[in-house]
């Protein structure tokens, strides 16, 4: 014994030597292959803001020859801006050299000209700064924000192309911004002289929102043919803040990922801290080795972001290549080590797997079988002792708790049962006090029958729950199904009752289900489910609100609906609707209305049981709108 442990420690010390060397060796060699290919992404950015400098360089080299041309010169001084050869040659050069727009500016900052249809004129660039720059005599080249008002001024169809509905992005900052329609410009202003005087400027720009052909070029020419497993590995995006405007990154169907958002820790350190971001970063789906550095304007406040990335999978598969021959050569030198300690695991993991597989037993609620002691060694044959009289302590103390909800059940409906006929008598004697035919009661009197009643009808109304809860845990809740008419033999009965609450809260209900219609379904269940559902729309309904209620065969079904207005749910407390004594605290209603937190979840076990589904839709002003399936009868209409 004291040999095998001896033995023990020293391959233990052995493997963990090993490991550590193996481990550091790795690190070194992942680092290795991350840095490099980070250092592609640095200088891929620095090839981006080259090719986007060039184009930028090219629009004002364009406008400056415009600002020299005869023609050009000679309209400004005579002042002759609907001048039709004019507009013909622009529109060339425009549509030539891939411009979205040109325009003139009069001394007093109006426009005069434009060579894009619909040739608006008359609005004022006197706010414009690099307007007012070029009237000073400078070239002004610089990306600038445009509203949608100055985008369909500028024609063209620019309006319609930068607007972009917004996409929840994963890791993305929260915004309830759900649409963009500003949009991004490389934009140029040439100040058009004659002599020392500027007598006009000719400005014109490229609209980068889905400006598809920017972000190719940028990401053909950085990352070249770059593919992994029939992806493209290297990506490059324009943003207008933290919004793709212009991106070669695809969704999964294959459209590239405009109106998505860049994740929070990137946007912060960019956007907000105006610093450069390089390192690992989530795109849309994936781990990409990433650049990004801001977008500022001509006030040089920053508007948006230049992206270049390259996707991670690939170098992980490189960097694990590289380990995996390295952890070759390394478990060849452990080999014998491994060997022996295989072995001696084996002899301990023998009795260690017998505990698995009783705590499994255990985890199914079966008797556990004690576990044999291996006799290997002392300290295992100890924990295996443990191990049989924990398992038969636990499963005592679980039957014992079975048999106390047991009991717990059937007293709750004994106790329940019980309790109705009492309740009934009360709220019957309490009906014929509140209608005065035992005698006339005082108006204080009044009030305070109104009282007991409304208390009296929340004790039947968690009576009834309660009674349906202990049915549902001991498995007596199950449907006898019969034909029923949904409009005579649920709803017009229920409504009937309701009538008097109805009117009190002020509330109409539009029922729109057809007479026709009949089901195949548990008449008492069907009436509970609706029960619940109207209670709720009562309660939680606006005062003088309307309900709606609606039902139609669909797909062998028949699919029904409750609607009313009230004020709504907010989407993240849905999903505990249906969950057993759950009840949202919203403020308003929810405030006044405590109930026992079981209508819905009894209305879903009975929706289920007869293989149907219910479903909640509501956004906070919304109202709110249960759906629900029931089996149809193949009868559906009675003569």
């Amino acid at each position: 014994m004291l040999k095998l442990k001896l033995f023990k420690r020293f391959a233990a010390i052995t493997i963990l030597f090993g490991i550590l060397s193996m481990l550091l060796g790795v690190q070194i060699m992942r680092q290795r292959v991350i840095s490099e290919a980070q250092t592609r992404v640095r200088l891929g950015l620095s090839s981006a803001w080259a090719l986007f400098e060039n184009r930028q360089r090219e629009l004002c080299i364009l406008l400056r020859l415009l600002a020299n041309k005869d023609l050009l010169l000679r309209v400004c001084e005579e002042q002759r801006w609907n001048d039709l050869e004019l507009r013909s040659r622009l529109e060339r050069i425009r549509a030539s050299f891939g411009l979205d727009f040109i325009g003139l500016v009069d001394p007093g900052g109006t426009v005069v000209f434009r060579a894009t249809e619909p040739y608006s004129t008359g609005d004022h660039k006197t706010a414009d700064l690099a307007i007012t720059k070029a009237f000073n005599g400078e070239t002004v080249s610089c990306v600038s924000l445009f509203t949608r008002a100055q985008l369909m001024l500028e024609g063209g169809g620019l309006a319609d192309r930068a607007f972009l509905e917004l996409e929840e992005t994963p890791r993305s900052r929260r915004s309830p911004k759900m649409e963009e329609s500003r949009g991004m410009v490389m934009l140029c202003a040439i100040p058009v002289r004659k002599g020392p005087s500027v007598i006009a400027v000719v400005y014109g720009g490229i609209l980068l929102n889905r400006n598809f052909a920017m972000v190719d070029g940028i990401r053909d020419v950085v990352f070249r043919d770059d593919v992994y497993k029939g992806r493209q590995a290297g990506t490059a995006t324009l943003f207008l803040n933290d919004t793709r405007i212009a991106t070669t990154v695809l969704r999964e169907n294959g459209n590239r990922a405009v109106g998505t958002r860049v994740s929070r820790e990137v946007a912060e350190r960019v956007l907000d801290n105006g610093m450069a971001w390089f390192g690992e970063a989530f795109v849309l789906k994936d781990e990409y080795l990433t650049a990004y550095e801001p977008i500022r304007d001509v006030q040089d406040q920053i508007i948006g972001m230049l992206y270049v990335g390259l996707l991670k999978q690939p170098f992980n598969d490189i960097e694990r290549g590289i380990v995996l021959k390295f952890l070759y050569i390394s478990i060849f030198v452990l080999l014998v080590a491994l060997v022996l300690a295989f072995l001696i695991a084996g002899r301990l993991a023998n009795p260690i797997h017998r505990l698995v597989e009783s705590s499994h037993h255990m985890r199914d609620g079966k008797r556990p079988e004690p576990v044999p002691l291996s006799g290997c060694c002392r300290e295992t044959d100890l924990l295996t002792e443990a191990f049989n009289h924990m398992a038969v302590a636990l499963y005592e103390r679980e039957e014992k708790l079975r048999a106390l909800n047991r009991s717990y059940m059937e007293t709750l409906a004994f106790v329940t049962h019980e309790l109705k006929s009492p309740i009934a008598t009360m709220m019957n004697y309490l009906y014929l006090l509140r209608e005065q035919k035992l005698g006339p009661v005082t108006e204080s009197q009044m009030k305070a029958l109104r009282a007991v009643d409304s208390g009296g009808q929340r004790l039947v109304e968690m009576i009834r729950h309660y009674l349906n809860l202990s049915r549902i845990e001991s498995g007596d809740y199950t449907p006898v199904r019969s034909r029923v008419m949904l409009q005579a033999d649920v709803m017009a009965p229920l409504l009937t009752s309701l009538e008097a609450e109805l009117k009190a809260n002020g509330m109409c209900v539009e029922n729109t289900i057809p007479a026709t219609l009949v089901l195949n379904a548990d008449l008492n269940m069907v009436r509970e489910v609706y029960e619940n559902l109207l209670g709720n729309a009562i309660k939680y309904g606006r005062p003088s609100g309307r309900i709606r209620l609606a039902a139609q065969p669909v797909n062998g079904h028949v699919e029904c609906s409750v609607w009313n207005d009230g004020d709504g749910i907010a989407p993240d407390k849905l999903p505990l609707l249906f969950q057993k004594f759950s009840r949202l605290d919203n403020g308003g209603a929810a405030q006044r209305h405590r109930g026992t937190g079981l209508g819905l979840f009894i209305a879903q076990h009975i929706v289920e049981a007869h293989g149907g589904w219910i479903r909640v839709h509501s956004s906070p002003g919304d109202g709110v709108t249960f759906v629900f399936t029931l089996p149809v009868q193949r009868e559906t209409s009675v003569e």
